[in-house]
């Protein structure tokens, strides 16, 4: 999760810019280090004065509050659209997985937001479970979140300790069982596509 240094960033101009830099820059560090990282560190990655974190957030926590909040309904967004939710690749910015787990391994679950995008999954796999399905559309939401979050803590050790390397097969497998889980398919199965 390499960012440009701020010399080789424009600086933002105008407050929406510099509202999404410094949410941007909350959401890297969080990821990369958790809650321990200092509104300096936050200006500082988003190229803007520090004074302006103030300005328009207050605290560290209100800032954090406000990007996890604008992440979570990305996220609802992304699941009401019936767009993928699965988030086990290092793709554009920090994971969503891994800013929960950072926050729950922290100890800092009050700063998530609501479960709004919980919901949308809940209701999304809810539209797709079959009513023999021995498992809820909630179970499978709770199925899911829990590969999704245990893959981001816990994915390194595991592929360390049995002295295998993570390939694009092994991710795409269990992104697979991840998409199952949600959209009402027996786990393990071909999906015909």
């Amino acid at each position: 999760m390499a960012s440009a240094s701020p010399t080789e960033r424009t600086r933002p101009n105008g407050k929406t810019e510099v509202t999404t830099a410094l949410k941007e820059a909350a959401l890297h560090l969080l990821a990369e280090r958790g809650t321990s990282f200092s509104i300096r560190e936050v200006a500082k990655r988003a190229n803007v004065n520090h004074g302006l974190v103030h300005r328009h957030f207050g605290t560290k926590q209100d800032l954090i509050s406000a990007a996890l909040a604008e992440r979570n309904q990305a996220l609802q967004h992304q699941l009401d659209v019936n767009t993928s939710p699965v988030d086990l690749s290092d793709s554009d910015g920090p994971e969503t997985a891994v800013l929960l787990a950072r926050l729950i391994l922290d100890d800092a679950t009050s700063l998530i937001p609501g479960h709004e995008a919980t919901g949308a999954l809940v209701r999304r796999t809810a539209r797709r479970v079959q009513a023999d399905d021995p498992l809820t559309a909630a179970h499978r939401a709770a199925l899911a979140n829990a590969i999704t979050l245990g893959w981001t803590v816990f994915g390194p050790y595991l592929l360390q300790a049995v002295q295998t390397p993570n390939t694009p097969q092994l991710t795409a497998t269990l992104r697979t069982i991840v998409e199952q889980l949600i959209e009402g398919h027996p786990v393990g199965e071909s999906t015909g596509g």
